[in-house]
């Protein structure tokens, strides 16, 4: 078992890599265990090929890749995505910020994200993706950010048609956080 300064450095290492993260795309389940992440990559190249430059990246979980792009904003890949006809891939989330996946830090961080992107009349809706199995939080997430949320910067929760998304992508020892319109967002 590893102690406390161990994990912390190793979580500080998968932020440093991770800190370049601008979209992460989600496959499709497969049908009877074909795998669609080597056709989701080859989607997502296909989409992005007139653009001057992009790393993707595999991670831990086979559904999921790590898109790094040198453009300002990702929102422009995500409607290149939009744009061509894919099979594979299930969603394409450009990503706000990430942290280490206590679900302290998971919470402080979507308050924060909201405070500076939702306006006070504006309403929000929370979606989450829970990619490794952590059962001691997971109910407590799922509660607490939409509840914060709306105590805190006294926002309307509305499920059915939000101005903005806040998305929850939990990434084993890191989660991604993105709070987009629901336009700036992939989701088949």
């Amino acid at each position: 078992m590893k102690n406390n300064s161990e994990l912390e450095k190793e979580v500080e290492n998968l932020e440093k890599d991770l800190d370049s993260i601008d979209l992460l795309v989600t496959f499709k389940e497969g049908k009877n265990g074909f795998n669609t992440e080597i056709k989701g990559i080859k989607e997502i190249e296909l989409a992005l090929n007139q653009m001057k430059s992009y790393y993707i990246k595999e991670t831990e979980f086979y559904n999921s890749v790590i898109v790094d792009l040198m453009i300002e904003d990702p929102v422009e890949a995500v409607q290149l995505l939009k744009k061509t006809p894919t099979e594979a891939i299930k969603k394409a989330v450009p990503i706000d910020t990430v942290v280490s996946s206590a679900k302290d830090n998971i919470i402080k961080a979507a308050i924060e994200i909201s405070a500076i992107k939702i306006a006070k009349k504006e309403s929000f809706s929370v979606k989450y993706e829970f990619r490794s199995k952590f059962p001691n939080y997971v109910d407590d997430v799922i509660n607490k950010v939409p509840s914060e949320v709306c105590r805190n910067l006294n926002l309307k929760y509305n499920d059915n048609k939000p101005d903005w998304m806040i998305l929850i992508e939990e990434m084993g020892t890191i989660t991604g956080i993105a709070i987009r319109r629901p336009e700036e967002i992939l989701i088949k």
